[in-house]
Formats: structure tokens, C-alpha cells, sequence
């Protein structure tokens, strides 16, 4: 069955007009204007299709042609207070660690991080820290249910159109698609468990792949430690490795909508307890009953207002369900633009954590303001 899009769709980014006329043999001079999202009263407004509808309705609805999604993730982040000059960066000579449930590496969009030493599989067999082969499969698992999680946050981050663009695929652009990746594969080989030992694990092979940055959706609950046999000392060795201390790591908190929950949401969780870690969240809709605890907290990121596409595992573009996952994502990939705008202005110096974290303080709004309704993207600071 072929896939439909309402004309009323948001839609970010450009359509390959002139290429798309040319391949179907329509007129390619004076091609139908593109549409893009404008900002207005912090709401999101389409202009006026004009040409491009009868251009998209007479060609598309009247030939039975597929009407296709594309989505820019830097187009998104330009309503934020994000420096111009950072998304410009695209994320160049920084080397990002993205640790989840796998990646789809044969969509399009996403193709080009099918790179040889740059996918590890931490449930292989013959998996080690050291060895650093990078061929492992690290596809997301078809047999679990749902629109997948690794390939989703993956092309928010790393989403490239490639050229020529196909016609018959949604795409999405990330934010941050000029960095090097590292694909980790953090799951038991049926793509649906993840242990701390996987995550520890993804942590020493990013340090010996020299990664920068490194950000994973996934955390697990400081309890599972003894039940694998895992000890305050075997986790302070990884977090004690220098290139771990040098390392930027985004984590997200684990999503809960009751107050109650939240007290001690970081400390009981893995990676978030550690004082090193960025944790990341979306700002809870129960943020005034949570403000005073929420503020001890080791969170220094909120996220607001964010919305858009991603890429289900299947190819498939889907709205994104904004989630504490998706907060970190976009968190992590704002660093990683921050980083490549910082190494490029020094020579390819890294900051200390302290001056990174003021670095990304010039794009925040204070956690004070943030009580009440925010349809604009926002970032809070939490320091």
C-alpha cells in the first residue's frame, strides 16, 4: 500500500523540487516555491502553499503518487536561542559515541554511518573493550515491538539526505550530521534488554575510540547491580579512566509523571547518579510540584517545546513523542555543534567540563522561567 501525507503537515526542510520534476519528467524552469515552518508567537505556521499544493495535489493525488516526508532537525533548533554559528558547525571533527538499542544503517537517511570501525555490538561474540574492529551488526532488533528507539534518536542526531535523494523515502536531516559516529549497540542479543554492564561497557570502548561526546538514551536502575555482580569499585574504575573524565556524557533521566517519583530519580538510577554525567529531561507538565526537588537534583538540562520528525526503524517518518530519550538527543547533539564551534574558534582545543557547561549556559533560559506553558523550544538550566 503506498503511503499518503495530509498537505496540512508540518514539514521542515526542503523538497528536492527541481530533481523530483526532472525524474518524472515535469517542467523543471520556475519550480513551485519550497515550503518551510516559520516562527510566529512562538507557534509554528505554514505560509501559503501557493504553487507547491497544486504542484504536490495535481502530480501526487491525481497520478496516485507517494507524498513524502522530509524533516530538518537544525531547521527545528533555529527557533531556540542556539547561536547561528554552532548549527553552522554541524558538529565537524567531533567524535560522538550515539549508545542505544541499534541503528537501521540502511535507511537513507542514516546510510552514511555504516562506516567500518564505527559499529560495535557490546553482546557479540568475542566483544571486547579493546577491540576496536568496529564491524559488528548492529541493526535494531525487527522482532520487538513498536517504532524502534536506537534508529529514531538516530536521525534526529545524524539523518543525512543522501545525493540524489531517493523519491520514494521519508527523510529526516539531524542536527548535528557532520560529527563522527560511533554506532554501540548496548542490548543482549535479543535487542530487548540492556544491563549496566552493557552501558559500562559502551563507556570504556568510547574512552578507547577517543569519543568526545557521548549520549545514550538508555538508563537502568542502580539495584540490578548485584544481580550482576557488579560493585561500587568496578564502576569508579570506568568513570576514573582520564579519557572517560575528559569525555562530555548525556544521559536521560527516566521518564515519570508522579511527583512522589521524582525525589530521587537521578541517585537511583545508572549513568544518572554519577556527579559526571549531563543528565537531560523534558520539562514535566507537574514542573510546579517538582521545582524544589528538582532543583538539588544532578539534572542541569530541561527541555521544552520540541517536536518534530524521526525515522522509525522501518523508514518510516513519525512525530516525535517527546520523551526524556528525545530531550537528551537533542541536548547531545547541541553540545556536540557547541564543541565543534568551540574546537574550530581553538585550534581544536577541548574545554574542561566547567567551561563547556558555561558554554552551553549561553543557549539556556533560567529554570526559574520555566513554570507555565511553552510552545516555543526552550532549554532550562539547572545551575
Amino acid at each position: 500500500m503506498q503511503k499518503t501525507r495530509s498537505l496540512c503537515a508540518r514539514i521542515c526542510g526542503q523538497f528536492q523540487v527541481a530533481r523530483f520534476a526532472a525524474a518524472n519528467g515535469l517542467p523543471e524552469t520556475n519550480p513551485p516555491a519550497r515550503n518551510k515552518c516559520t516562527k510566529n508567537s512562538n507557534e509554528y505556521k505554514i505560509p501559503p502553499f501557493q504553487n507547491f499544493t497544486n504542484y504536490l495535489f495535481n502530480y501526487h493525488f491525481q497520478s496516485n503518487q507517494p507524498m513524502l516526508t522530509t524533516f530538518d532537525w537544525s531547521e527545528m533548533i533555529s527557533f531556540t536561542s542556539i547561536p547561528t554559528e554552532w548549527r553552522l558547525a554541524r558538529g565537524k571533527d567531533v567524535k560522538v559515541a550515539f549508545v542505544d538499542t541499534g541503528v537501521n544503517l540502511g535507511l537513507p537517511s542514516l546510510a552514511h554511518l555504516n562506516q567500518v570501525g564505527r559499529k560495535f555490538f557490546v553482546d557479540a561474540e568475542g566483544f571486547s573493550v579493546a577491540k576496536l574492529t568496529g564491524q559488528d551488526p548492529v541493526g535494531e532488533a525487527f522482532g520487538v515491538a513498536g517504532s524502534g528507539h536506537g534508529t529514531l534518536y538516530a536521525s534526529l542526531l545524524a539523518g543525512k539526505s543522501p545525493d540524489p535523494a531517493p523519491l520514494d523515502k521519508d527523510l529526516v536531516t539531524g542536527l548535528a550530521n557532520a560529527a563522527t559516529y560511533y554506532i554501540i549497540k548496548a542490548t543482549d542479543k535479543t535487542g530487548e534488554v540492556t544491563t549496566i554492564r552493557h552501558l559500562l561497557d559502551a563507556l570504556e570502548l568510547s574512552a578507547n575510540l577517543g569519543v568526545e561526546v557521548f549520549i545514550t538514551g538508555q538508563c537502568i536502575s542502580r539495584s540490578e547491580m548485584q544481580f550482576e555482580g557488579l560493585t561500587d569499585a568496578d564502576i569508579n574504575r570506568v568513570f576514573d579512566l582520564p579519557a572517560v573524565k575528559r569525555m562530555f556524557i548525556f544521559a536521560p533521566l527516566k521518564n515519570r509523571q508522579s511527583a512522589e517519583a521524582w525525589k530521587s530519580l537521578a541517585a537511583d538510577h545508572f549513568p544518572s547518579y554519577h556527579p559526571d554525567v549531563f543528565n537531560v529531561a523534558k520539562l514535566p507538565g507537574i514542573f510546579d510540584q517538582v521545582i524544589d526537588v528538582v532543583k538539588t537534583m544532578n539534572v542541569p538540562f530541561f527541555l521544552s517545546g520540541f517536536e518534530g520528525k524521526l525515522l522509525s526503524k522501518t523508514g518510516d517518518a513519525i512525530d516525535m513523542g517527546f520523551s526524556n530519550s528525545g530531550a537528551t538527543a537533542i541536548m547531545g547533539g547541541v553540545a556536540t555543534l557547541a564543541l565543534s564551534f568551540f574546537k574550530q574558534q581553538n585550534d581544536g582545543e577541548v574545554p574542561d567540563k566547567e567551561q563547556f557547561t558555561q558554554l552551553l549556559a549561553t543557549c539556556c533560559s533560567s529554570l526559574d522561567a520555566a513554570p507555565g506553558s511553552f510552545a516555543a523550544p526552550t532549554i532550562f538550566k539547572n545551575f
